[in-house]
């Protein structure tokens, strides 16, 4: 099977990121995960993929500032980014926005095929 491009996912919860990593892969995707943002900011220059799924609220350092950190290094701005999170306030989706996020998934109102709808619109448009 052709793979259909790199992913990488950066969630705290690991259970997810294995969740996400598997239903992606079973969609031909190649996929790596991060369980938190120092992690995630060095594999995304590592492995220079196609597209990030970003949690926001993670130890250490907050998603938001991981999307900054990625739109603003040369490296990595081109990557496009879903920011993925319980959050789902407009001032964070905003702020995503405005960082350069490509999309803004809140968890609890997206189902699996839809998260997977998204991911695949925003690869088809590279």
């Amino acid at each position: 099977m052709s793979k259909k491009g790199k992913v990488l996912v950066v969630d705290d919860d690991a259970g997810l990121c294995q969740l996400y990593k598997l239903t992606l892969e079973q969609e031909g995707y190649e996929v790596f995960t991060a369980n938190q943002g120092e992690e995630g900011l060095s594999r995304a220059v590592e492995l220079k993929p196609e597209l990030i799924l970003l949690d926001i609220m993670m130890p250490m350092i907050h998603g938001l500032n991981v999307l900054d950190i990625l739109k603003a290094t040369p490296e990595t701005k081109d990557i496009k980014i879903i920011v993925l999170s319980a959050l789902s306030d407009e001032d964070t989706m905003n702020k995503a926005k405005e960082f350069g996020a490509s999309d803004y998934i809140v968890k609890s109102q997206a189902t699996m095929a839809e998260v997977m709808e998204r991911i695949a619109g925003i690869l088809e448009k590279k």
